[in-house]
């Protein structure tokens, strides 16, 4: 399996999750551009991590039990999945973030 087939594994799988981070990551560095902060930035990944968690929660309540019998077949785990959702989507925030600092702080 190449690494694009994990990435598209990987988006395949987490895409619920992506698409909520890519809403929180834009809304909060709109917040961050109005006026920068550092606790702001502080708080904003604390409470990226209490939405990830909900979401998660929410994804494993709703999801179909056998969907994941999917990844397993093809050798990815799920515990390797949800890793690699959660950290692309707080690098994403951590470079959006980093550039509205270069650009407003």
């Amino acid at each position: 399996m190449t690494l694009r087939d994990r990435i598209s594994l990987t988006w395949r799988y987490g895409k619920g999750l992506f698409l909520i981070g890519a809403v929180y990551n834009l809304v909060s560095s709109g917040f961050q551009a109005g006026g920068f902060s550092y606790t702001f930035l502080v708080d904003s990944f604390i409470i990226k991590a209490v939405i990830i968690a909900i979401a998660l929660y929410l994804m494993k309540q709703f999801t179909d039990r056998d969907a994941i019998f999917f990844y397993i077949n093809l050798g990815l785990s799920r515990r390797k999945l949800l890793v690699s959702v959660i950290l692309a989507d707080f690098l994403a925030l951590a470079i959006l973030m980093a550039i509205t600092h270069l650009i407003y702080g």
